[in-house]
């Protein structure tokens, strides 16, 4: 399938203005040019003119391989997973591969004027941007509570509809999510990550069943996504907690 569609079609980036590229900074203002990366490829068996630009987080760590034959036609198989459609890939040009499981999907770039056959290998890691992982509980706040905020940004790459999203966690914080309309752009600015965005309307989405609505979007529409992590007071000492950002929509 063509790049910045299915899978590919809704992106999530940093705020911070064009130049930010720290997840700490993240904190509302203009869209950065940052991607939020699902997943992060490390090359095994490389193919000289494959590069893999992003994964989703649906393909889970592990192994991947990428098989293009002498047609030029490219098969991926995710990893735990099973190979998908051939796609033809043309030189200088972007595709999604997706395995049989369609949310399981890479989006690739063909260079010019090298080597497209053969078998690439890949390790498929987790890529941690931290836009998620929020800041550290310190022992003071551990006892008394605290509450972080991070602010992102969807984009359309294609037009998509009915987009839900929600957060999922195994540990003891809890999560909200609030949206927010840019205007001229920008979404409003925060001064740090203890402080709260004013007027908007946070949701308990913890499920798909209790998951925001935000709606549809037409091609390069943008919105604003806030997250709202609350530490309980007297909370356990943790090394890690696992936290989920789910986002399900459809192409138009």
């Amino acid at each position: 399938m063509d790049a910045y569609s299915g899978p590919d079609g809704l992106a999530i980036f940093l705020s911070g203005g064009a130049s930010n590229l720290d997840p700490s900074a993240s904190l509302g203002g203009a869209i950065s040019s940052q991607l939020v990366k699902g997943m992060h490829p490390i090359y095994t068996t490389p193919v000289e003119a494959l590069i893999i630009e992003d994964a989703t987080p649906e393909n889970g760590e592990g192994t991947g391989t990428i098989t293009i034959d002498s047609d030029g036609n490219a098969t991926y198989t995710p990893p735990g997973g099973s190979a998908g459609t051939a796609v033809a890939v043309s030189a200088g040009s972007r595709k999604v591969l997706a395995g049989s499981d369609e949310t399981k999907a890479v989006r690739v770039y063909r260079a010019s004027g090298l080597t497209w056959f053969g078998t690439a290998e890949f390790e498929l890691v987790d890529a941690l941007t931290g836009v998620l992982s929020m800041s550290n509980v310190d022992d003071t706040d551990r006892q008394a509570g605290e509450t972080h905020y991070r602010g992102i940004f969807l984009k359309a790459l294609e037009a998509v509809q009915d987009v839900l999203a929600w957060i999922t966690t195994g540990g003891q914080s809890t999560w909200s999510l609030a949206s927010e309309t840019p205007v001229a752009g920008a979404i409003q600015e925060i001064e740090d990550d203890e402080t709260a965005p004013a007027a908007v309307s946070w949701v308990n989405a913890t499920s798909r069943a209790t998951a925001i609505a935000l709606g549809h979007f037409a091609l390069n529409d943008t919105l604003g996504l806030w997250l709202r992590r609350v530490f309980p007071a007297a909370g356990t000492v943790a090394t890690e907690e696992e936290v989920v950002l789910h986002l399900e929509f459809k192409g138009q």
